[in-house]
């Protein structure tokens, strides 16, 4: 009896291991087939692609060009540091004009007058343009703005800026699969027409990749052109 007992006893264990292994074969097997019909239920990719182009990397060897380029290189530097010193001055210039205009397009848009109008100076003239339209207000500014003028007054003025909505891109690549698939349950016309056209880009590095494609440097200059490596000087 006792022996009988001991085998009940040891089998325990051992039946109680089979089943947590079952459980788990059974939970992976549940989690694979979850994400296969993830892939396969995808459907259409509402992120359309089209091309763009790869942000600009810096050389850091110089080159000794030509006379006529060196000059050129002076006579920009020149003009740039001119521009820098008429930029601040028009800078201090075009704030007090705005200051003026913005009283006084207050004044004339509480009458009804909501166009915008020239300012006569000395022997030129200013134009000051209204747009009607604004961006990035935040979650602070629009609870600062109802502290202020009300909850009625935020709610006719302001409103979401659908435009602005951007994706985690980490987020989207780590669970794009689920994300087309989840999307898939829209009707097939809001999905077509919710999403721009994702943009395309030239690899990190494209130019140096772009070696192995070309025979000699003229077609490596037309190989980065056409995939949009914008080089500048500044």
């Amino acid at each position: 009896m006792a022996s009988t007992k001991g085998k009940k006893a040891a089998s325990a264990p051992a039946k109680a291991a089979g089943k947590s292994r079952a459980t788990k074969a059974q939970t992976n097997t549940a989690e694979e087939t979850k994400s296969e019909a993830a892939k396969t239920s995808a459907g259409k990719d509402p992120f359309k692609t089209k091309k763009s182009r790869v942000p600009t990397r810096q050389a850091d060897n110089v080159l000794t060009p030509s006379d006529d380029v060196a000059e050129a290189v002076d006579a920009f530097r020149a003009a740039q540091d001119q521009a820098k010193f008429y930029e601040g001055e028009a800078t201090v210039h075009k704030n007090t004009i705005l200051n003026f205009a913005a009283e006084e397009y207050a004044r004339r848009l509480f009458t009804g007058e909501g166009s915008g109008f020239k300012i006569q100076g000395v022997e030129t003239m200013a134009m000051y343009v209204v747009q009607d339209a604004s961006a990035g207000i935040s979650e602070e500014d629009v609870e600062e703005f109802t502290e202020r003028w009300g909850e009625k007054a935020a709610g006719e003025l302001i409103v979401r800026d659908f435009g602005s909505i951007r994706f985690n891109e980490a987020v989207l690549e780590a669970n794009y699969d689920a994300v087309v698939a989840a999307l898939q349950t829209l009707p097939h016309e809001v999905l077509d027409n919710l999403f721009k056209p994702m943009a395309m880009k030239a690899r990190p590095g494209a130019a140096e990749l772009a070696r192995r494609h070309v025979k000699n440097p003229e077609e490596l200059r037309e190989i980065i052109r056409h995939l949009k490596l914008r080089n500048y000087v500044r």
